[in-house]
């Protein structure tokens, strides 16, 4: 479905909802790399990735999903749907519903056991933020204070178990770590809630639905309008009442992304948290501390007591993972603050000043189907790295569709064949880590011809893309009309006895409804000639890219073929270059080009008197100078400060890496520092 037309659906939604503290209401709280050098042989499908994903235009052909992967090793696992926790070692890793079971049977301490259990774990998560000197991270982290009585913690791990033991004195680096990592313990409780409760871009009324009743319970004024934007205000600290007011924001939605194998409805069940030493991540999906811990962070903001702060308004937009639908739905002219911190960046100690603007450039190809008879060959690549395609598209990495469309262009050389389904990619801005295909040799086919060419391709992949891309998979198989026909399996064993010669001549046909043969050379010439990846690097900042394109999305349907592509640029005439140059070449190849939603950049300003004050905090926290920067990602300041006359804006954030994939993880330590940063910067901004 069309952004333009989501973002219709968002304003047909509830009414606007504002509440005041005196309204307040009752609240519940919530192979290394594989080719087919020697044979075709069957391969497991990929797992269906049409999860979470917006409707698309068209018909797209369903397929079967991967059978489960299993990891081994040690690990902290933490259940975000149950909140209780669990040590496993060297055994296999198991689907989230099943982890959450493994832990259910558990006596719930008493409340002395609870507070000292609870002491402990506090004094862990002192002793992560020491990172190189203790070496130790925090075992559990503890629940909100106002959620203590109502979920209780065992701590079954063997250090928990331990008699403390006796320390010297700490230097004064050490008590600074301490005394930053007590006020973090809400912060990693509320991360854990957030992901209890599935947020994937497009599902994010739930989480809307628990930060309503979150300011409730806390006698915070709101707003929440009818996309599920909510703006939630805390007054002053005493004595900083006429202090200029300051905004902090990030937004709800997740990257749902996960491997192959694992069993998860991400749309509708909640992640299984694991803690690995001083890193957050999760088993098998993406983590989603993009963004939630910043959500998680606002949250701990509104409701400290000692914080000296002054009028604080937290802005949580949702659906910025698909075109930063929520800033540009958010009405912002009941916002009083000038000065905004946006908590969306993954490198600590980098104040970010500017970033990307983007568009999303979809192409469609028309085309007719036929049904014809011949031999299915169906093609999957996986095993990609993929990665943000802001942040990892200088990486070099390898795009799954782009390898698909290099495979198929290549197989004209084997024999006539038309296409059947293309599918590939999930998110615009996320490089595609899977692709696949199926098409139908109409004629006659050499199957040797068929090996010889998938397996010079992959050794050329292997080359290219050893380094970025180590455990790329490139399978194929033929298919056959029915997968559990005793004739098929036998043919193909066959077939294989004869090197796949005589691909159809004599053989049990396939019969499939087909793009035509004109149609399907036309589609695979479009994906060869779609530009992609770092199209110009920065001439000011040395290796960062400033425009690029990604191709995303893959869809076939019923009457075409359809692409995604994710067009960025810090310099907003260089995204129209993009968006001329592509709708040249569709016009070349009788292709539908259109742009379905773009934003602009947020271009730096040479002096910001916020900036500077943010620098200067951050060195007289650390005992560091902070770096400022601008970024190749896309980022919502540029939309919210074009609604706000005079707002000046920073992005921060804790160390995180991987993100928009399953390798996603968040530092531990980091977000202590960071978030003892966050509270240093307010409070400087109160002092005035």
């Amino acid at each position: 479905m069309p952004w333009n037309s989501l973002r219709k659906l968002y304003r047909a939604g509830k009414n606007i909802r504002s509440r005041t503290p005196e309204e307040k209401e009752p609240v519940v709280e919530p192979e290394s790399m594989e080719t087919q050098t020697e044979e075709i042989r069957a391969a497991e499908p990929l797992h269906d990735e049409t999860e979470g994903m917006g409707k698309q235009t068209g018909n797209t052909l369903a397929e079967e999903p991967l059978p489960d992967e299993t990891d081994a090793g040690e690990a902290i696992l933490m259940s975000a749907g149950t909140e209780q926790f669990e040590t496993v070692q060297d055994q296999t890793t198991q689907s989230g519903a099943a982890q959450t079971g493994a832990a259910g049977d558990r006596a719930a301490p008493g409340k002395e056991e609870e507070k000292t259990a609870m002491a402990e774990q506090i004094t862990d998560a002192k002793e992560t933020a020491e990172i190189a000197e203790t070496g130790h991270a925090a075992e559990e982290l503890a629940e909100p204070a106002e959620a203590a009585q109502e979920t209780e913690v065992e701590t079954e791990s063997a250090e928990a178990a331990q008699e403390p033991e006796e320390h010297a004195e700490p230097d004064a680096e050490t008590q600074k770590a301490e005394e930053q990592a007590e006020p973090a313990e809400d912060v990693f409780a509320y991360f854990r809630k957030i992901c209890a409760i599935p947020h994937g871009s497009f599902h994010t009324e739930a989480i809307s639905d628990y930060l309503e009743e979150f300011a409730r319970a806390h006698n915070l004024s709101y707003i929440r309008d009818e996309a599920g934007n909510l703006i939630i205000s805390r007054p002053a600290s005493a004595g900083y009442e006429n202090a200029a007011p300051i905004a902090l924001q990030g937004h709800l939605d997740m990257v749902c992304e996960k491997k192959e194998g694992v069993v998860l409805d991400m749309d509708s069940e909640a992640i299984t948290l694991v803690q690995d030493g001083e890193w957050l991540r999760a088993d098998g999906t993406t983590l989603g501390g993009d963004n939630g811990i910043a959500v998680a962070m606002m949250m701990a903001v509104l409701v400290d007591k000692t914080l000296k702060c002054p009028p604080v308004e937290c802005i949580f937009t949702v659906d910025e993972e698909v075109g930063l639908l929520g800033a540009h739905a958010i009405d912002l002219s009941v916002i009083k603050s000038r000065r905004l911190i946006n908590l969306d960046s993954e490198e600590e100690g980098i104040i970010t000043a500017g970033c990307a603007g983007g568009a999303n450039r979809v192409c469609t190809i028309a085309g007719r189907r036929k049904e014809k008879k011949g031999q299915a060959l169906e093609i999957t690549i996986s095993g990609l790295r993929g990665g943000h395609s802001g942040e990892m598209i200088g990486a070099g990495r390898a795009n799954a569709d782009l390898l698909l469309a290099r495979l198929l262009y290549r197989l004209e050389a084997a024999g006539k064949y038309g296409i059947v389904s293309l599918f590939g990619g999930m998110r615009n801005n996320v490089i595609p880590r899977e692709a696949r295909a199926e098409i139908l040799f109409t004629g006659k086919v050499s199957g040797r011809a068929v090996k010889t060419i998938a397996g010079m391709f992959a050794e050329e992949i292997r080359t290219e893309y050893g380094l970025t891309d180590p455990e790329i998979r490139i399978r194929a198989k033929w298919a056959g009309k029915n997968k559990d026909d005793k004739e098929k399996t036998a043919l193909r064993k066959a077939m294989k006895d004869v090197g796949l010669d005589d691909g159809g001549e004599d053989k049990k046909q396939d019969v499939r409804i087909v793009f035509t043969r004109k149609d399907s050379m036309r589609m695979v010439r479009f994906l060869m000639a779609l530009p992609n990846g770092v199209i110009e690097y920065s001439p000011q900042v040395p290796g960062m890219p400033r425009t690029s394109l990604n191709l995303g999305i893959l869809r076939s349907m019923a009457d075409g073929i359809q692409t995604h592509s994710m067009i960025r640029s810090n310099i907003n005439s260089r995204t129209r270059m993009m968006e001329d140059r592509i709708q040249s070449l569709a016009d070349g190849f009788g292709v539908r080009s259109e742009t379905d939603e773009s934003y602009p950049a947020w271009e730096m300003v040479e002096h910001s008197a916020f900036r500077g004050l943010a620098v200067g905090i951050y060195g007289k926290v650390t005992g560091k100078p902070a770096k400022v920067n601008v970024i190749h990602a896309g980022l919502e300041c540029g939309i919210l400060a074009a609604k706000v006359p005079g707002l000046e804006c920073i992005s921060i954030g804790p160390d995180m890496e991987g993100i928009h994939t399953p390798e996603e993880r968040l530092s531990i330590p980091s977000t202590i520092r960071t978030f003892a940063y966050v509270k240093a910067l307010l409070e400087a901004c109160a002092e005035g």
